[in-house]
């Protein structure tokens, strides 16, 4: 297999997975300030200094300034700029790694009948690997 062929199919395969993992993602809407060592949203208010809210966290006892909100809507992880930083969009391309390393093993004939019985959300036209070199088989 060329390296271009190789490409082609390592590129179709993380689409499969992708779409994949799309299809059962449901993301938990975020919201509210958390701890910046343990996470938890497990907080409280711990006073004021020079006009910023201080907290205490319950669970690790660790004392930190606010911090923005952070609220995740995506429907598709990865489409809005924000997601780079998103905790849920992280653990959304860790779950598509494992998927991808599943993957491995299959041909480009086992994949294509992967993705045909894939159904996921509206991409808002994105390109396909399928749409291009493979198609052409």
């Amino acid at each position: 297999m060329s390296i271009k062929e190789n490409f082609f199919l390592n590129k179709f395969r993380c689409e499969v997975a992708m779409q994949q993992v799309l299809q059962s993602w449901h993301p938990t809407p975020r919201i509210g300030i958390e701890c910046p060592e343990c996470n938890s949203n497990l907080i409280c208010k711990n006073g004021v200094i020079k006009g910023v809210q201080r907290y205490l966290c319950k669970n690790c006892q660790q004392v930190f300034l606010e911090k923005p909100n952070l609220v995740c809507d995506c429907s598709i992880p990865g489409k809005k700029l924000k997601c780079q930083e998103c905790p849920q969009f992280k653990e959304f391309l860790e779950i598509v790694k494992q998927k991808v390393n599943k993957l491995l093993p299959l041909d480009i004939l086992e994949l294509k009948k992967i993705k045909s019985e894939v159904v996921i959300p509206d991409n808002e036209g994105s390109d396909t690997v399928e749409n291009s070199h493979y198609q052409q088989e």
